[in-house]
Order: structure tokens, then C-alpha cells, then sequence
């Protein structure tokens, strides 16, 4: 049998107890609350411009790091959820990304042309407003902002006040 990455995936979902078709036997005993954060990486010599883009640019605020963290790198928030940069020498990957939802969409875009961002065009998608750019590390970030929306303020585990956005689906 010849070995390599469709081989590799199939060992890898039989020992995650996944199937072929990817989907997870799940008891009813726990829920899904949602994403606590997103990981990114960047190159060491990228890192301390990487996190200026995102306090700058994107104007996310800085979370203290707990004790027992990696002393480089640093957390932001992002609403409920936070943003962690680390040191990778293996990046970026090419279309890996994750989405920051705004509650304005031309300001947003006119804010990052001004810094210097490239703005990269995404399909139409109903209800919503996208686009991406990418951090100086080369970190794919999607800024999404949709035509119906929701703030809802939530305490986090912390005890800090964060706010959650839903939008509805049209």
C-alpha cells in the first residue's frame, strides 16, 4: 500500500473515531458553547510587526497572557473570543484564515487601504459584506460585516464583559 497524505488522513479520522466522510459520533452528554480562540503564527522576525498590525490596523485590544504561556507572542481580543499570535517559522499556510465581524464594513476597508493593506475580493455571499486582507506575516483575515445584526453583551470566564454579535440569516 503506498503511503502518503489520503493514507495518513484516514489513519488520523480512525483514530479520532471518525469515519471516511469526517462525521464525528458525538454522545448527547456535552455542547458545543463555541470558540474560545484562534491561533495564528508568524516568522520571529515578523512577530513584533505581525502584532502591531493587528493593535493598529485592526485595533484589537491586548489580553494579559496567563502564567504558564509561552513568554512570546500575545493574545488580543476579538469580541467574546481572542486572537493568539506565536512564533512558527512554517508560515503562512495560502488559504487557512479565519473572519473578524465589524459593525461597519466601508470605514473598515477604507481604514486598512490607508495603512497600506491589500484588500483581496471574496464571492458574494447574501446578507453579508466581505473581503480579505492579510497581516504582515502573510495570515489570511477576513473582515465580514453583515446587513442584519445583534450585539449581546456576555461575561466571559474571566468575569470580563465582552460583546457577541449575531446576525440573522436572510
Amino acid at each position: 500500500m503506498e503511503e502518503g497524505p489520503p493514507e495518513e488522513e484516514a489513519r488520523a479520522r480512525e483514530a479520532q473515531g471518525r469515519g471516511a466522510r469526517g462525521g464525528t459520533q458525538i454522545d448527547d452528554d456535552y455542547t458545543i458553547l463555541g470558540i474560545d480562540h484562534v491561533h495564528i503564527t508568524a516568522p520571529s522576525e515578523l512577530l513584533e510587526e505581525t502584532i502591531e498590525w493587528y493593535r493598529s490596523c485592526l485595533r484589537l485590544e491586548p489580553v494579559e497572557k496567563p502564567e504558564g504561556t509561552r513568554p512570546d507572542g500575545a493574545w488580543f481580543a476579538a469580541g467574546p473570543q481572542e486572537l493568539h499570535i506565536s512564533v512558527d517559522e512554517h508560515n503562512p499556510p495560502k488559504v487557512s484564515h479565519f473572519a473578524l465581524v465589524f459593525d461597519a464594513y466601508e470605514p473598515v476597508i477604507e481604514s486598512l487601504r490607508e495603512q497600506g493593506c491589500h484588500i483581496e475580493q471574496a464571492a458574494t455571499i447574501p446578507g453579508r459584506h466581505r473581503c480579505y486582507t492579510r497581516d504582515p506575516a502573510g495570515n489570511r483575515v477576513e473582515i465580514v460585516h453583515y446587513d442584519e445584526v445583534e450585539v449581546v453583551a456576555l461575561e466571559t470566564a474571566r468575569g470580563e464583559l465582552r460583546a457577541k454579535v449575531m446576525h440573522e440569516e436572510r
